[in-house]
């Protein structure tokens, strides 16, 4: 895939949960409705920065 490396790159993330936390009025609530979700939930860390 072409631009798959912009899409792993940790530092632009944790910038933009850090700008979504500061914004944000209500806590957000996130759904997984199938095994791919869960999968790329665990294997990038999403589940680690999310309260």
């Amino acid at each position: 895939m072409k631009f798959i490396s912009e899409f792993r790159r940790s530092e632009l993330a944790e910038g933009l949960i850090s700008r979504i936390q500061r914004r944000s009025q209500t806590p957000a609530r996130f759904m997984e409705f199938c095994g791919g979700h869960t999968v790329t939930i665990f294997r990038y860390g999403i589940r680690q920065v999310l309260p």
